[in-house]
């Protein structure tokens, strides 16, 4: 298979796996937080945080170490044994400062729930390598299979204990058994079990690669995610798990559009690394497939948002439809630095990209710091503003990913961004007019949610068609040709 198709067939089954997966998960989801309390989402949401920073602390790296070595088992053996002695290192820790993380949080509940869910830290480990040789292999055919595998079999428990009671112990096993699924199944499929300890050196040629690349997925996670934590320290419990409702609307668009995609990129960028031109020609088709099709998730998910959160998750949680709407604007960020680990990583500069991505996050813990005493509204327009800002500070990773300046990447995003602007301002002063229902009820809320989505979708291909019409024609070109065995050339961007 060729890199064009094996990466165009990747990021296919990523995004249906994507769409799968995260329909199944909202449908428990959307189930599940009608039997749940506010205070018990938001107790889930720093628990779950705290477990995931110690996970991608201690698996980030190993991962891209592996891919970037295909076939070297002393490789696999070092990445497996120096993420399985830190993951059991940060597990224990978290275990006995579980107590005075609850006092700190005033909330004595999330000592026993952060105990359990830091098993998940150690199951993290004996999912990376195995997944890793199936990416080298593209084998996303497999792994969108079993991540979709996991979340179904989560899900089902999580149901049969929150429909006899037990709401908190739901969200708990829906995670624990989803990561246990994953790990057990990536690995029979990938024929890899775990290798003999080997020597110290190959354990300290793993940490001293993967050390900066733990501190970047630490930081990434912080960034995307993890700093519920800190809004947690800074506002009652109960608003935690109304922002994370928002927050997590937010990370399934980032998912859907910037994900499937950005999972190709380090396999892809490996493969061109020697090749400049090409490497830049690479990374512009795959921009420009991202900026357009993020903005455009951006803008109807924007536009929608009200009837999105009620109708999906219940009146009650009406209030988080306005934080959903303005942290949809983070997704143009994301996509930007979708392109700077795999880049840099390909490259070989896992120092910069730990630099990079610690810019990523230190921006976004002070924006959360400091605005989230201020109200969910405010919090989440100072994270969207943080996101265009850092896109910016960004280009120098890309002109060395690149090679070259990273401008006519970044240029891309142009066109896209104006099409957002103009479908967003559209649907806000057309909606109302045209949907004469008010309230939350049912019927005002599916009429909202089709008008909304229509002018949305409609005035942004209509912009974008009227500022770069030859982009379109050739992004299908390109989409198109990725899935013939006939390769076509790519024109340029205009």
């Amino acid at each position: 298979m060729s890199l064009r198709r094996g990466a165009a067939h990747g990021a296919a089954w990523n995004f249906a796996t994507a769409v799968g997966e995260r329909s199944i998960g909202f449908a428990v989801l959307a189930i599940l937080v009608r039997h749940i309390t506010l205070a018990d989402v938001g107790l889930i949401a720093i628990a779950s945080a705290l477990s995931e920073i110690g996970r991608m602390i201690t698996t980030g790296g190993s991962g891209e170490q592996v891919v970037a070595s295909p076939g070297d088992r002393t490789v696999e053996a070092g990445a497996f044994w120096a993420q399985f002695i830190l993951a059991a290192a940060i597990a224990g820790l978290l275990f006995v400062a579980a107590p005075v993380l609850a006092r700190a949080y005033g909330a004595p509940a999330l000592s026993w729930v952060t105990r359990v869910l830091s098993v998940n830290i150690i199951l993290g480990t004996f999912l990376v390598v195995p997944s890793a040789r199936l990416v080298q292999n593209f084998g996303f055919r497999a792994l969108s299979l079993m991540s979709l595998g996991s979340t179904i079999l989560g899900g089902t428990v999580a149901l049969a204990l929150v429909f006899s009671g037990r709401g908190l112990d739901a969200l708990i096993a829906q995670r624990i058994v989803g990561i246990t699924f994953y790990a057990a199944a990536a690995s029979i499929t990938a024929r890899w079990y775990p290798p003999a300890f080997p020597s110290l050196a190959a354990i300290g040629r793993a940490l001293r690669f993967n050390i900066p690349m733990m501190g970047a997925a630490f930081v990434d996670y912080v960034a995307a995610t993890g700093y519920v934590v800190l809004i947690g320290i800074r506002m009652p419990v109960a608003a935690v798990g109304e922002f994370r409702i928002a927050q997590r609307l937010a990370e399934v668009l980032r998912e859907l559009t910037v994900f499937p995609a950005s999972k190709v990129f380090l396999p892809v960028f490996v493969a061109v690394r020697d090749d400049p031109d090409r490497r830049f020609a690479v990374a512009r088709s795959l921009v420009d497939v991202l900026a357009i099709g993020s903005l455009a998730a951006a803008a109807v998910a924007g536009a929608v948002a009200k009837p999105v959160v009620v109708l999906m998750f219940g009146v009650r949680w009406a209030s988080s439809a306005p934080v959903f709407a303005a942290l949809s604007l983070i997704v143009p960020a994301a996509a930007v630095y979708a392109f700077v680990n795999p880049m840099l990583t390909a490259l070989r500069r896992p120092v910069l990209v730990s630099v990079f991505a610690a810019i990523n996050a230190a921006s976004t813990a002070l924006a959360a710091w400091f605005a989230a005493p201020e109200g969910l509204l405010i919090l989440a327009w100072t994270l969207a503003a943080r996101g265009l800002l850092t896109a910016i500070l960004l280009l120098p990773a890309l002109s060395i990913g690149i090679g070259r300046p990273a401008w006519p990447l970044l240029r891309l995003f142009t066109a896209p961004f104006i099409a957002l602007i103009a479908a967003r301002v559209a649907a806000a002063a057309l909606v109302p007019v045209l949907v004469q229902q008010s309230g939350l009820g049912i019927v005002a809320m599916f009429s909202q949610l089709a008008v909304g989505g229509i002018i949305a979708a409609s005035v942004f291909l209509g912009t974008l068609a009227l500022l770069a019409p030859r982009r379109i024609g050739t992004l299908l070109g390109q989409l198109t040709s990725a899935f013939r065995r006939v390769p076509v050339v790519a024109e340029p961007v205009g």
